[in-house]
């Protein structure tokens, strides 16, 4: 699918593959960015935006979520308020972290709800939680030591392949300034801490968080919370993108809300448009706010997506996909 946007979008789209699973697949990632320079060295001075899925095996919409999303900047890149987003942004798709999981998860015919990686573990079993496996506060609870958890944080920090990748291509993007890791499912806005139950100490930054993700709960309709308002999770992406770097980082837990009420991680294809269009305004509004989150608590965005703000079915937006 990255291939397809690329070739049909040479002018601003690049296609690379940031580093390899422990079963040796590549992890795609999709650039765009109007600048030819900025794709030949795959840096830019412009706001960087990162949006990931399938760190978990099982929750395959989380990869449909952020392919999509190119899909829908790139058939928009004419367009008046889409295309500026895009001539000023540096975007960067990585819609499968784990696709050594993935496969195994369909390989038989039928799901296995498979969560973890392929790592064979020392104890002879399999996996390792890659949203445990994260640097920041690593082992602190909220993760397991046993090999055959699913929330087995692995022997070590960084002691994958795939969260080595991550690690290495978000601390390469100097330039982003916010960052989003689509999960399934509860329909949920996580933000920093989830490895305590404290907030975040600076209250200029956790205004922001509060902010933006009380402005993307009124059009996705999710609870947005701090993450430890869950559960306790340490080692997860967002604690080490925020915690680390600095990067307003947000968990994404799509629908369905409940296992019993729209098939838990297997919602079926019927789902996949549905919340795409219920996320698409809170993934354009991420990429407008990028240039200075602080903004939001400061002042008005930039103004790109002036329409953004105004009432309006997500049936609009979403018409122009289609």
């Amino acid at each position: 699918a990255l291939e397809a946007l690329h070739n049909n979008n040479r002018d601003m789209t690049k296609v690379i593959s940031i580093g390899k699973s422990r079963e040796g697949r590549d992890i795609w990632a999709l650039q765009i960015n109007s600048n030819p320079a900025d794709l030949a060295s795959g840096q830019s001075q412009k706001a960087g935006m990162i949006y990931m899925g399938n760190h978990h095996a099982r929750e395959h919409l989380s990869a449909e979520v952020p392919i999509m999303f190119a899909e829908y900047l790139l058939k928009n890149k004419d367009s008046a308020e889409v295309g500026a987003l895009v001539r000023n942004r540096d975007i960067w798709i990585v819609p499968m972290v784990n696709p050594d999981g993935v496969e195994f998860d369909i390989a038989k015919g039928r799901y296995q709800m498979w969560r973890k990686n392929r790592t064979r573990n020392n104890d002879g079993t399999y996996g390792v939680d890659l949203n445990r496996n994260y640097g920041f506060k690593w082992g602190t609870g909220g993760s397991s030591k046993d090999g055959s958890s699913d929330t087995y944080m692995g022997p070590a920090p960084f002691s994958e392949p795939e969260t080595q990748a991550v690690r290495d291509f978000v601390k390469a993007r100097k330039n982003a300034r916010v960052l989003v890791s689509f999960h399934t499912f509860s329909e949920l806005i996580l933000y920093p801490w989830g490895n305590t139950y404290d907030p975040i100490m600076n209250a200029r930054d956790l205004k922001v968080f509060e902010t933006m993700a009380k402005q993307m709960a009124t059009w996705n309709k999710y609870k947005p919370q701090q993450s430890s308002d869950l559960y306790i999770a340490s080692g997860d992406t967002t604690d080490w993108a925020y915690g680390e770097l600095g990067i307003f980082a947000f968990t994404f837990e799509l629908s369905p809300k409940t296992m019993l009420l729209g098939g838990g991680f297997y919602p079926g294809a019927k789902a996949i448009d549905k919340v795409f269009a219920a996320n698409l305004k809170p993934c354009l509004y991420m990429l407008e706010v990028a240039e200075n989150p602080y903004g939001v608590i400061e002042k008005r965005p930039t103004g790109f997506l002036k329409n953004l703000f105004e009432p309006s079915p997500a049936s609009e937006w979403m018409s122009l996909l289609h």
